[in-house]
């Protein structure tokens, strides 16, 4: 059920995202894909929006915005499905340059688990809706 019925065959995306978006794939499907009934391709892109904009013009919170196009195959049919997906993380900006950059991070892979669970339930819903 869900994505162990997909194998993720490819994530084009810069080198920062694309590993940390293999990654939540890999936490939610089966480790082989041998014996998976789609093809799963990802292409994704990363953008940091500043969201909190004191008065020195110093930005204290950003908004992480995920977004990926993903193109599901049916293996026996060749069949494909196509779909648009965002996902949105915050992190704060602090004294502590450490900080920031682990809550960048932490944002980064929260952004990735949620555009994996959109992507599983808006291709699920593509599927039910073609049968």
């Amino acid at each position: 059920s869900g994505l162990s019925r997909m194998a993720l065959v490819e994530v084009a995306a810069n080198e920062a995202i694309a590993p940390v978006i293999s990654r939540a794939f890999r936490r939610r499907t089966s480790a082989d894909g041998a014996d998976a009934l789609y093809d799963l391709t990802v292409t994704a892109s990363e953008q940091a929006q500043a969201l909190a904009v004191q008065i020195d013009a110093s930005v204290t919170r950003y908004n992480y915005n995920l977004n990926a196009d993903y193109t599901l195959t049916e293996r026996s049919t060749g069949k494909r499905y196509t779909g648009r997906v965002v996902s949105i993380a915050s992190f704060n900006i602090v004294d502590s340059q450490y900080s920031t950059l682990y809550a960048e991070e932490t944002a980064r892979e929260k952004a990735a688990a949620q555009l994996v669970e959109d992507i599983e339930r808006d291709a699920l819903l593509k599927l039910a809706a073609d049968k």
